[in-house]
């Protein structure tokens, strides 16, 4: 989970820094923009669109500084959450589907390990280490 939170929050920060970025720089296109049909046309700001948002406009364009990063750490932090619930769901799921996994050891001789049969140790020949074999349901021995 902890995975799946933190690749969500980095890449949600570099996703929001850029949209942050670009925010401030279509604020300032639109002030120019604005400014340039008031004085071609003799049209009033407020007649424009987004006429109304001028003020606010200019606050992200002259305070881009605190926009990029803020943006960052939002989109960030609003990312890092769904990672954060993705790799909890994913952890579930996959915890859910182990329980079920059944396993079928066969008892025979132990692969040769280079050891020859003389040189292998007493827990070796008592059988430690190895895992118990248990019957699966529904087979008899």
């Amino acid at each position: 989970m902890a995975a799946g939170a933190l690749s969500g929050f980095v890449s949600g920060l570099f996703a929001g820094c850029i949209l942050g970025g670009l925010l401030a720089w279509f604020s300032g296109a639109v002030l120019d923009w604005h400014r340039q049909l008031g004085f071609t046309l003799g049209v009033t700001e407020d007649l424009l669109p987004l006429g109304e948002q001028v003020g606010l406009l200019e606050t992200a364009r002259n305070l881009w500084w605190l926009v990029v990063p803020a943006s960052g750490m939002v989109v960030g932090l609003l990312n890092g959450l769904i990672g954060l619930l993705a790799g909890g769901l994913a952890a579930g799921l996959f915890n859910r589907f182990a329980h079920g996994v059944a396993v079928e050891l066969e008892e025979g001789e132990p692969a040769v390990s280079g050891r020859t049969a003389e040189g292998e140790s007493r827990e070796r020949r008592r059988g430690a280490g190895r895992l118990p074999v248990t019957p699966r349901p529904g087979r008899h021995q």
